[in-house]
Parts: structure tokens; sequence; C-alpha cells
């Protein structure tokens, strides 16, 4: 599946702000493998009906490895569509913060609760930089 490929970026919006690169190589693997966890277990939680954001991690996972397979270096152009998705993920009354473990099932040790929330926030850190994305 080619979903990076199709996708128009439009870096600093016009406003004369450069996109720079706040992610390495080694950084944007690093992402990949949590969003690979991340996946993993949403899949292995719910498997009858993937929840709407799942989509949007597993859509970021592919775009990192497409990236990486065909050797891209601009990692510029690819960070703001990994930003996309992100956003995407946290929509209202569909995304990751709406998703409550306990609705799956109501017998779930609390501790799986809280190992979601870490698997999110893994992958969440990448995104929290976003002021020192654009100088």
């Amino acid at each position: 599946m080619l979903y990076w490929i199709n996708t128009v970026v439009n870096f600093g919006a016009g406003d004369g702000k450069e996109a720079r690169m706040i992610i390495d190589k080694n950084e944007l693997k690093n992402l990949r493998d949590e969003l690979e966890r991340l996946t993993d277990f949403i899949r292995k939680m719910d498997e009858k009906d993937l929840p709407y954001f799942y989509h949007c991690f597993d859509t970021m996972k592919n775009n990192i490895d497409l990236f990486l397979r065909v050797g891209g270096d601009d990692i510029r152009g690819l960070f703001p569509v990994l930003e996309r998705d992100w956003k995407a993920s946290h929509t209202a009354f569909l995304g990751v913060q709406e998703y409550d473990l306990r609705e799956i099932d109501p017998e779930i040790d609390p501790r799986l609760c809280f190992y979601f929330a870490r698997l999110v926030s893994e992958v969440g850190k990448y995104f929290e930089r976003k002021q020192e994305f654009y100088s």
C-alpha cells in the first residue's frame, strides 16, 4: 500500500518559516517499532472490530516502512505526513483518547490499560517536539 507518495505536503504554510528536521533515521526506526508494538497490542485486544485510530497508526507505520525501504533521506517531507496521521488518530469521538479497554472487556487487568497508555505516550513523544519543528 502506498500512502505517503500520494500526499501533498506544504512546509511552513506560506508564512516564511522553514521546516527543519527534528528526527533522524534511528529515531524514525524507533518510532516505527513503537507503532508496531502499539498496533500489535490493539489487534490482540480488539480482534473483531478495530477502532478508527488503529488505521491511522498502521498508516504511519507503513509510511515509515516505505520511506526506509526506498532509502529516503528527506525526513522533513515525511514528518508532516506522520504528524497529520497522529492528529487524525486523536479525532473527537473516534480518537485514541476516547478508547476504553474496559468496554471491550470489563474484567480486564487495569495494568493493561496503563500499558496501553504508555504505548500511546511512547509514540506521542515524537510529536511533542512540534514547536521545535518550525523555526
